[in-house]
């Protein structure tokens, strides 16, 4: 048994698809049988069913929970041994949205760079419970995310608070309101009233996501129920739509730059809940067991510089703005 053969386990456990799989881990189908084979060899079971289709037998799901265990005991390992290699070689997995990345990550990697070009970097997107989960299980070394609440197992870093906007135009806002848009858009620069835009249509973020979480319980303190146009994913598709006026949408501060280059007229009304901001609370988070080698506290060093500076920019936008 060798630690390539089980991290391919790993991974054919995941996908249950031997061709997806191999083109993941760019070998070949043949190859990568050949390393299922040699472990169901090796323990002497058969670790997966071939029949109707792919599924792990009993004994594959007992090796995939002691594998990941394994895995991210050799990975911890390695992260100790490069403190002491010459060459200060390692691997970091983030798991940080693409969007976040686009935006802070241009500023962190140089830096980073300069001082670990050794170390590699694998960066993952899924949703945020995922991302979390594989922190907890030792599959990321880093969380670049939303996160509200504190958990005991994970050391949780704040990086900036992100405030939410509601996004209008002044055509959908004069179609809806008439005569009283005026004083409604005076009214919500300070901060918006949700239940002024009750017969609003709405294009939302798609549940289960934090964002929605927190606007549905904004539509819940107003006491109305939202008329959905549309939901998506992605705050970008809702930017691309703005000037067809399908309906009003939330975004954060962060995208905020987007959405002055898109449509620079746009309206964007603080979002309040309970006489306060709506807010992200967007940290760094990490296992507390897991060992932390120099780079890896270099990168977060640098990850917390650069948003400290990003949100000093955000603020001076907003000042300018108001």
């Amino acid at each position: 048994m060798n630690l390539i053969s089980l991290y391919y386990f790993t991974e054919l456990a995941k996908e249950l698809h031997m061709t997806n799989t191999a083109q993941k881990l760019y070998i070949t189908q043949q190859n990568l049988s050949q390393h299922i084979q040699r472990l169901e060899q090796y323990y002497g079971v058969e670790l997966f069913y071939r029949k109707p289709k792919l599924s792990l037998t009993y004994a594959g799901e007992q090796l995939l929970l002691a594998a990941g265990r394994i895995l991210s005991e050799e990975n911890d390992l390695k992260n100790r041994l490069s403190d002491i290699s010459l060459l200060g070689a390692g691997n970091l997995k983030i798991g940080i949205p693409s969007y976040r990345g686009e935006i802070c990550l241009p500023s962190i990697l140089p830096r980073f760079h300069e001082l670990w070009p050794y170390v590699s970097i694998q960066l993952v997107d899924t949703s945020s419970e995922v991302m979390e989960q594989m922190v907890f299980d030792g599959e990321l070394d880093l969380y670049i995310g939303i996160k509200y609440t504190a958990d005991p197992h994970l050391e949780i870093l704040p990086l900036l608070d992100d405030n939410l906007f509601l996004v209008v135009s002044d055509s959908l806002m004069v179609k809806q309101l008439g005569e009283e848009c005026g004083i409604v858009k005076r009214q919500s620069a300070g901060g918006v009233k949700l239940k002024e835009f009750k017969d609003f249509p709405f294009l939302l973020p798609k549940p289960p996501m934090r964002l929605r979480k927190m606007v549905d319980q904004c539509f819940l303190d107003a006491g109305f129920v939202p008329k959905v146009f549309l939901e998506s994913s992605t705050t970008e598709l809702l930017i691309s739509l703005y000037s067809y006026d399908y309906g009003a949408f939330f975004c954060t501060q962060m995208r905020l730059p987007l959405l002055e280059e898109k449509a620079p007229d746009a309206n964007t009304f603080p979002l309040m809940l309970n006489g306060e901001p709506v807010r992200h609370r967007l940290v760094l988070a990490y296992h507390k067991d897991r060992y932390l080698p120099k780079y890896m506290k270099d990168f977060i060093d640098i990850t917390r510089d650069v948003f400290a500076d990003l949100s000093d920019i955000r603020l001076d936008k907003k000042a300018d703005r108001t």
